[in-house]
């Protein structure tokens, strides 16, 4: 009978110690998780400044060509007029930056 008892405490224990490590195992498998979260979070950020940095140079390029396109054909117009398309293009840009980076306003 002693021997029976014995080997139910031995049984008892073994699966105790294998519950434990399966909740180490389970809390190092959420860390991980957790920490890779993170990481992706952070590389889609990075990636979006960057794609969104292009983005604004490509615009502020073709922004200037337009300018230059625009200034070309009115070559014999007042300054005025040269003045004011340049100012448009400007805010055209301005009001484009602002929505592609979230910023409210004007």
């Amino acid at each position: 009978m002693k021997e029976v008892v014995k080997k139910i405490i031995e049984t008892e224990n073994e699966v105790r110690d294998k519950i434990d490590r399966a909740r180490g195992e389970a809390q190092k498998i959420i860390r991980d998780a957790e920490v890779r979260s993170r990481e992706l979070i952070e590389e889609s950020k990075q990636r979006a400044v960057r794609e969104a940095q292009e983005l604004i140079e490509r615009m502020k390029r073709e922004a200037e060509e337009e300018r230059g396109r625009q200034i070309q054909k009115v070559q014999g117009g007042s300054s005025e007029l040269l003045s004011k398309k340049a100012k448009e293009i400007d805010s055209a840009v301005e009001r484009v930056l602002r929505l592609i980076l979230g910023i409210r306003g004007r």
